[in-house]
């Protein structure tokens, strides 16, 4: 006899459900830890699951999520644009007929279908269960406005609008800035009304989550709302404190800090917002702080403040852990350990010159000089690309990519086949092109931010004997995809946090890989990219502290 829905919550420790949950069958009974977090949940009104990649972590979740809608509340569970769909699927699947009992609907489309949802949904209720991204998350429940456009920014766009080279065309303001007529409506080309005013375009969906009672948030990837600056925490935090006690918060991440120790903030105002006052106390406890003159236009300088260690950093443990809890991959899971390896690169020749003549002209200033961000973010992009697809920049050099040649030679040694398949993970739109056309003769598929055929490239990869290789840009596939049937991943641009990398490896070394995977990150010596190398351990190992694990490979078989 199959087990049911009513079965699983009773062997969590829920009484209350509703009968309806034994009419709701089970594809397959959790595994044991899976159980064991599933009956951490209701004890918790904020939460953080903290499991590694590749455990499970959101059947659980979603368990959750159905029962607290079951109850009478509402809820939103937020993902990754590309998980969502995904995500809808999978409701029916672990839970067979759901949506006949509980209304789950998304906004994952386009305008025109959002808002006709949305006139449906003020017509006929709205979802018990409703998924969506982090971006519309912000937008339905910012109580800021979108944008603070300011009328000389209107007045020259509908000039361009018009044609004319009039700088007072504008249908809206007059030469002073004040309205054109005092009375009259204006709206931005997407809809919203602007404050004839002040210019500013208002946020029609301002507080809407609020407004509509979601009041339980459940946040796949949860890592997106970590930080001392986080607008997305901040959002969140301003909703619960509205809500007081009638709002319940779950964060599902593998990764609770990311880069430095200090983002952890941004999930600990959230599970355990008692622990600090706000984020100037955080500082205060925590963080060393320097100061420095960072240059402006004009010749003027500006002191600036930055975070340059920390101290009680067993506080900021216990503020994180006292509501939070992680599974280890290892002890859950039988399944072997990867091996992860570096394979170190050295440019020569042209290529070397060019990436030289790039450090010289326009970079030679990072080093103890601080410049701009923006400044510092273009250079450090420009810096990067000469590295992995120097073709860009010159022509001639796509055929003497010292990297690419690298990689291919290390292709050829591991010999990837239909049994023992191979991920190469990259960046860069021009390298992900450059790889597809190395390796075209091995039928490649391919994965990147654009990708139409997104499903249609993992059946290829997964199903068909003829394509031995994938290539996934590792900031949009990194994460919510199972390729178990690889066993082989190359790093060809190395990721810039512990977090890309344990997601990008996760996608094979998890439940269902039969083989040892082996992890190659290619490691361009005295460039940018070994610097991101460098700086990748050096995050890994602070999140080692954080989460008290000695285990973790990707620090311990690299330092």
């Amino acid at each position: 006899m199959s087990s049911s829905l009513s079965d699983l919550m009773l062997a969590c420790g829920v009484l209350n459900c509703p009968a309806w949950f034994s009419e709701v069958p089970l594809p397959h009974w959790p595994m044991p830890h899976q159980v064991d977090m599933m009956k951490k949940y209701p004890r918790f009104t904020r939460f953080g699951d903290f499991g590694e990649p590749g455990i499970g972590k959101t059947y659980p979740a979603m368990t959750h999520a159905v029962f607290m809608a079951s109850i009478g509340n509402r809820v939103v569970f937020t993902t990754l644009p590309s998980l969502i769909p995904q995500l809808i699927a999978e409701f029916e699947v672990f839970f067979p007929g759901i949506n006949n009992k509980l209304k789950i609907d998304h906004l994952d489309c386009s305008p025109a279908q959002k808002r006709k949802k949305e006139d449906d949904w003020e017509a006929n209720g709205w979802p018990d269960i409703l998924v969506m991204s982090y971006d519309i998350y912000r937008a339905y429940n910012d109580k800021h406005p979108t944008k603070n456009i300011g009328p000389n920014r209107w007045r020259l766009r509908n000039i361009n609008a018009l044609g004319t080279k009039d700088e007072f065309a504008s249908p809206y303001f007059l030469e002073d800035g004040e309205p054109r007529f005092p009375k009259a409506q204006a709206y931005t080309p997407d809809g919203r009304q602007i404050n004839m005013k002040r210019g500013t375009a208002k946020n029609d969906k301002q507080m809407l989550l609020r407004h509509r009672e979601y009041n339980v948030l459940f946040f796949d990837e949860g890592d997106a709302l970590c930080g001392l600056e986080s607008i997305l925490s901040e959002s969140v935090a301003e909703m619960s404190y509205r809500l007081k006690d009638d709002v319940a918060i779950y964060i599902l991440t593998g990764t609770p800090i990311p880069t430095k120790l200090h983002n952890a903030y941004g999930l600990i105002r959230l599970i355990n917002p008692d622990a600090y006052m706000n984020k100037a106390a955080f500082i205060r406890q925590h963080c060393e702080m320097k100061e420095f003159r960072m240059p402006l236009p004009g010749g003027r300088t500006k002191t600036v403040k930055e975070i340059c260690g920390y101290f009680n950093t067993d506080g900021i443990y216990e503020a994180l852990w006292k509501n939070a809890s992680r599974v280890q991959k290892r002890d859950v899971i039988d399944i072997p350990d990867p091996i992860i390896s570096e394979h170190r690169v050295r440019l020569s020749g042209a290529h070397l010159k060019l990436y030289r003549n790039i450090i010289n002209d326009r970079f030679a200033e990072l080093g103890d000089t601080v410049l701009m961000p923006d400044n510092v973010s273009a250079l450090r992009h420009m810096a990067l690309q000469i590295i992995s697809c120097p073709g860009k920049f010159d022509p001639a050099m796509a055929e003497t990519n010292e990297l690419a040649k690298a990689t291919k030679e290390l292709v050829g040694v591991l010999n990837p086949t239909a049994k023992r398949k191979l991920i190469i993970f990259a960046y860069y739109r021009e390298a992900i092109e450059g790889l597809a056309a190395a390796y075209a003769e091995r039928n490649v598929a391919v994965i990147y931010g654009g990708s139409t055929d997104r499903q249609g490239q993992l059946d290829k990869f997964q199903k068909d004997d003829s394509c031995d290789t994938i290539i996934i840009q590792w900031i949009s596939g990194g994460a919510g995809l199972n390729l178990q049937v690889a066993s082989y991943i190359i790093f060809y641009e190395c990721p810039t946090s512990p977090k890309a990398a344990k997601q990008a490896i996760a996608r094979a070394d998890r439940k269902g890989q039969m083989n040892i995977v082996n992890v190659y990150f290619m490691r361009v010596m005295g460039t940018l990219s070994d610097k991101n190398f460098k700086a990748l351990l050096e995050n890994e190992e602070s999140n080692n502290r954080a989460i008290k694990d000695k285990h973790d490979l990707l620090f311990e078989l690299l330092a």
